[in-house]
């Protein structure tokens, strides 16, 4: 039995080897393989600007840069994005000899090298393919869903560097030399630092005229000039290590050694469930029509900071088309508020109270200010004491960005003593307080009462349903469909670069599948009758 088994094999493998010599690979693919789709996507991309890039001298690529793009596209949307995966699909699969063209399939070492050239121009790819989908009807950009994840870097876990404990530690030195150079205690950082350096070419030279002779191990005892030199050596060395990792910090908090822009953040899958700080990115993804339509990283963990320049780049390829912008609680601030009205865009910002504000709890808090009464004529709240609270200052808070945000502070004088302090005041430091301050923003304010009139209208009520689906499926396909849960290179640029094929290879997918099934127009999904 196994030897006419062995003989079939052989006798189907000699068959294969005795085909015509026009053999052509692309009778395998069928007319409607997502193979054929992708040849036509890559071929409608304007490509000149991204091949004038390729390097002309040296030997000639392997691989031209419109076939490899093809290649690496489709590799992502099966969820091959190593190189050595992609290079293995290039060898044995039918699929990849289609795509090569009757090429050498390249090595994984030049397909890297492809990947890197690719790394400034996938901001340019994505817009052109969201183009060919405004083009053929699949998306409109009227609206724009907002979302983003935490994807932890491939740096490793216990790389970190924590700007408190280096501002400590550097601190705790300054003065440690302050005191043995007996310098002044007002003088800065930089002049200690220019005083070490002093010191350490002063015993430098002095060592070099006498020509002491530095000896090292058991049994050998160092000279007075010698173990000078190296205290002042490694002063000088820990005031420059605190350096580098401040200004390699930036304005951020942390940062890991091995890839200095990834931070760390609290991540969802903490499989040690100690809410351990693992170096990650935060990526940000619009969506439209159920495609991918901008991608971005940043370095800040909270969502709230990552809208503005998101939409400045989004604003910047299709500003004329953008009306409507729909995103979780995570993104509502003043600022960002204030930005949407200035562009002229709609907001449908869930607001952080959506959900409790309606609550018994809520409604029966009296410290709370929309609780108690209000009193235009006098402009003051009055408490259920039946004090009142005076609008006595006005507080200005400005952002990092220079955003300001006037917020008006009214203040009650009379609560010492009072049989609602307890309940009113929730203080842990002072259980007797002598007064209670209220502090809130009129125009943040308007802005959530705005933003929660939109979403509770019918199109709010679409628009929140459609985010629901379209932002978060979107990570749902990344993290789980094409099992994209870590990054794979290190640095800003290349993660982003990464994030880009992967959104356009789920774009790929998905209009495959519309065309599969026949789908015509926008996909939007509504409330249920």
């Amino acid at each position: 039995m196994t030897n006419q088994i062995t003989l079939d094999h052989h006798n189907s493998k000699a068959q294969f080897w005795q085909l015509p010599m026009n053999f052509s690979v692309g009778t395998l693919i069928p007319e409607d393989s997502k193979v054929r789709l992708v040849c036509k996507i890559v071929e409608r991309m304007d490509l000149s600007a991204t091949i004038s890039t390729v390097p002309q001298k040296g030997r000639k690529p392997a691989l031209d840069f419109v076939n490899f793009l093809k290649i690496v596209l489709f590799c992502n949307s099966e969820g091959k994005s190593s190189n050595r995966k992609i290079e293995d699909f290039c060898e044995y699969d039918v699929r990849g000899h289609y795509l090569l063209g009757g090429r050498k399939a390249p090595d994984h070492t030049t397909i890297c090298r492809f990947q890197n050239m690719l790394n400034d121009h996938m901001a340019d790819l994505l817009r052109q393919f969201v183009e060919i989908l405004i083009e053929d009807g699949h998306v409109d950009l009227k609206s724009l869903y907002i979302d983003g994840t935490k994807i932890e870097a491939v740096s490793n876990r216990y790389t970190f560097v924590w700007r408190k404990a280096v501002e400590k530690y550097q601190s705790k030195l300054k003065e440690r030399m302050l005191k043995e150079l007996d310098m002044p205690e007002d003088s800065t950082l930089k002049e200690v630092q220019s005083r070490v350096c002093v010191e350490f070419n002063n015993i430098r030279n002095t060592c070099s005229k006498l020509k002491i002779e530095f000896v090292r191990g058991v049994g050998h005892r160092k000279t007075a000039q010698q173990r000078e030199y190296e205290y002042y050596k490694e002063i000088k060395e820990k005031f420059e290590t605190y350096e580098k990792h401040l200004e390699a910090m930036g304005t951020r908090n942390s940062y890991s050694k091995t890839d200095h822009d990834a931070t760390f953040m609290r991540m969802k899958d903490d499989h040690m469930r100690n809410g351990q700080l693992k170096p990650a990115y935060n990526i940000q993804m619009a969506s439209s029509g159920a495609f991918v339509v901008g991608v971005m990283g940043s370095q800040h963990s909270n969502d709230l900071h990552t809208l503005k320049p998101f939409l400045e780049e989004l604003l910047a390829a299709f500003s004329a088309r953008i009306k409507n912008i729909v995103t979780d609680a995570g993104y509502e601030s003043a600022e960002n508020y204030a930005y949407l009205a200035r562009k002229g865009l709609k907001a449908y910002i869930k607001p952080a109270n959506h959900e409790t504000k309606d609550t018994k709890k809520v409604r029966e808090d009296i410290s709370r200010r929309e609780n108690m009464q209000y009193m235009e004529n006098e402009d003051a709240y009055v408490c259920k004491a039946g004090k009142k609270l005076i609008r006595c200052k006005d507080s200005i808070k400005k952002s990092a960005s220079g955003f300001e945000d006037i917020n008006w502070v009214y203040t009650c004088f009379e609560c010492k003593g009072c049989q609602y302090s307890d309940q009113c005041i929730k203080s842990r430091k002072n259980p007797d307080p002598e007064k209670k301050s209220l502090k809130f923003s009129p125009a943040f304010e308007a802005f959530r009462s705005q933003s929660a009139e939109n979403i509770a209208s019918e199109e709010g009520i679409n628009e929140r349903i459609n985010r629901s689906i379209q932002a978060e499926g979107v990570f749902s396909k990344v993290k789980d469909g094409l099992a994209y849960d870590r990054f794979r290179r290190k640095g800003m640029k290349k993660i982003v670069a990464d994030m880009i094929m992967v959104a356009m290879a789920i774009n790929l997918n998905k209009l495959h599948n519309k065309i599969q099934n026949n789908q015509t127009g926008i996909i939007e999904y509504k409330k249920a009758a």
